[in-house]
């Protein structure tokens, strides 16, 4: 089927007559019925019995319409997607985030280069570790914020800051107010996350080598459904800075970890991107970002008495 008959099918079904969807095409009603019947000469059956002046799907026509609706959809989303680009004053760029830094680091970056440019616009889409290098390699991101590089030679990967882990309590725990042992964790009830990523497995290797068994109570998808976790006091979860200090208010208190590996944060772009241009000021911007964002967090942070 053609586009054209595809749409025309589409709306014949949705509508059930030929009046009506001629309407909602803003067409005739004798081009709809060319088209429908010239749709189902070339297919070789009916796509709709005609019963007292309405059009009943077959059949097959009810198994044809899951697949127009998706492409229909898809139709609609490339419109858009033209009718944004016909509407821009200035640039473009797709950021992939990682869940981790959704709240903190990605719109923190939007809103400083905004403030830098207010003609440039943004597309942020979350992604994890995994799709980092798919999503870039098929050009659906400009720029990807991720916890570790990617080792492709048509990839390029920008060390932008550095970050600490970050136990998150419902409950005060002992210690200091700046910073706890990692051995708080052995035996406690703590959230464990699914598909991590780097940081999942880093935690992961560090607890096995330091003998640390805690008592995994729950387990979440992101971060961010932990500290909601952790903010019902379900148990503790062990998560990166950025995200500990994303959930502010009651009902959360964050311990630095004294003696735990940190991590780095990189911006990940391809090495041949052909609007270099807009990519390395954003590079640069995303340095400053998470520079500023981590002096937040330390003036946040408990000092000792």
């Amino acid at each position: 089927m053609r586009l054209r008959q595809i749409e025309i099918f589409y709306h014949v079904y949705r509508t059930g007559s030929i009046s009506a969807a001629a309407r909602d095409l803003n067409v005739s009603q004798p081009s709809v019925s060319k088209v429908l019947r010239h749709a189902e000469d070339r297919l070789g059956f009916a796509l709709f019995m005609r019963r007292k002046g309405r059009l009943i799907p077959t059949a097959a026509a009810d198994e044809l319409f899951v697949e127009a609706e998706d492409i229909y959809a898809r139709l609609s989303t490339f419109n858009r997607s033209l009718e944004n680009m016909r509407s821009r004053k200035g640039g473009h760029l797709r950021l992939g985030v990682l869940p981790s830094l959704s709240l903190s680091v990605g719109p923190e970056l939007v809103a400083h280069l905004r403030y830098q440019d207010p003609d440039l616009s943004f597309e942020l889409t979350t992604l994890h570790s995994v799709e980092i290098e798919a999503a870039l390699r098929e050009k659906r991101v400009d720029m990807c914020i991720g916890f570790e590089p990617v080792d492709d030679p048509r990839i390029q990967n920008h060390h932008v800051g550095d970050g600490r882990m970050v136990i998150v309590s419902g409950q005060p725990l002992a210690g200091s107010p700046g910073g706890v042992s990692e051995q708080v964790l052995h035996g406690a009830e703590m959230i464990g996350i699914s598909e991590s990523g780097p940081l999942g497995a880093m935690i992961r290797q560090q607890l096995d080598d330091r003998g640390i068994v805690p008592q995994e109570v729950a387990t979440a998808h992101t971060y961010h459904v932990a500290l909601s976790l952790v903010r019902k006091e379900v148990g503790l979860a062990l998560t990166d800075q950025f995200t500990a200090y994303s959930h502010l208010g009651a009902g959360l208190q964050r311990y630095l970890l004294s003696n735990f590996p940190g991590y780095s944060i990189y911006a990940i772009t391809l090495a041949d991107h052909p609007d270099e241009g807009k990519v390395a000021p954003a590079v640069d911007a995303l340095r400053e970002v998470v520079a500023r964002v981590a002096e937040g967090i330390r003036s946040l942070q408990p000092r000792e008495p």
